[in-house]
């Protein structure tokens, strides 16, 4: 459910200029949060350390949130990132059942569990980020039984359980999730490839939706000019199923910045209707016609 082993673009790993470049321009404003990772597994990167001690450094003010499938969270690099100052660290499980875990993600659960273990030690997981989230995607397939275990198995490790339902990936992947109407989160964000394309978002995982290039522009430059701001206009104005390819994502996550005061209750009212409508977080039973 997740379309990362089907990229067509080059896999590369970030150059330290156009990192460190990236970290200088967001030192002219107020950064809240910044996330080292997009579309790959941020611990097989070896200087993960070292740009995350960089952004530290840079960046004192702004929050440092990592997510992992925790299969390359060994014990060795758990250690590393104690007084760090990661302020929330994601785990994707994604499932308990060993079979299915290898089927979906190719990996050995054992050892993922046993990092995870490593991980949770009670005297070592509040050293390592001060919030720890393990988190799974919902399929037609996960059980609510499984979904209960999983929250009694994160529960007796002290950590947060999240469970989320399938995002369709731009329309990729089948998902009963309707595209929502009120504005997406993403809008307010930039995602960069390791190339310094800053794509639409992490749904667009091709660049094909591009707003710019770092390697050319700051990254003040590219949020404020004209290709995020024509997503904007779109989305903040209650068009979002109008522009190409936001009206075919169903990425549930919301803004509720409008162009009015009556526009953003409007998008907060039907953010609302949507969850209780379709439940995307949480523990629920399969859809009827999934």
């Amino acid at each position: 459910f997740c379309p990362n082993n089907a990229m067509q673009r080059n896999r590369l790993v970030m150059s330290d200029d156009l990192f460190e470049k990236i970290l200088d321009d967001c030192r002219a404003f107020r950064l809240p949060a910044i996330e080292p990772f997009l579309n790959g597994e941020p611990f097989v990167d070896p200087k993960i350390m070292n740009r995350m001690e960089l952004i530290r450094r840079k960046l004192p003010d702004t929050k440092l949130r990592i997510y992992t499938n925790g299969y390359g969270l060994t014990p060795d690099k758990i250690d590393a990132l104690e007084g760090l100052g990661v302020d929330h660290l994601y785990v994707s499980l994604n499932t308990l059942d060993a079979e299915s875990y290898t089927r979906i993600t190719g990996l050995n659960l054992e050892r993922t569990l046993a990092n995870l273990e490593y991980l949770t030690a009670p005297e070592r997981r509040s050293r390592v980020a001060r919030r720890i989230t393990f988190r799974i995607t919902r399929t037609a397939q996960t059980t609510v039984e499984q979904q209960r275990a999983f929250v009694e198995f994160c529960r007796r490790r002290g950590v947060r359980p999240f469970i989320v339902g399938l995002f369709n990936y731009m329309g990729a992947i089948p998902s009963h999730l309707p595209v929502p109407a009120y504005p997406c989160e993403h809008i307010d964000r930039l995602d960069i490839l390791s190339s310094g394309t800053v794509t639409l978002c992490c749904m667009d995982h091709e660049g094909r939706f591009a707003w710019g290039d770092v390697r050319q522009q700051s990254v003040l430059e590219i949020f404020n000019g004209p290709r995020a701001k024509h997503f904007r206009r779109f989305h903040r104005s209650g068009r979002r199923r109008k522009v190409e390819p936001c009206n075919r994502c169903n990425v549930f996550w919301p803004c509720f910045k409008g162009d009015s005061v009556w526009l953003s209750v409007k998008f907060a009212l039907q953010a609302g209707a949507y969850f209780v409508r379709y439940r995307p977080v949480g523990v629920r039973p399969a859809p009827a016609d999934a």
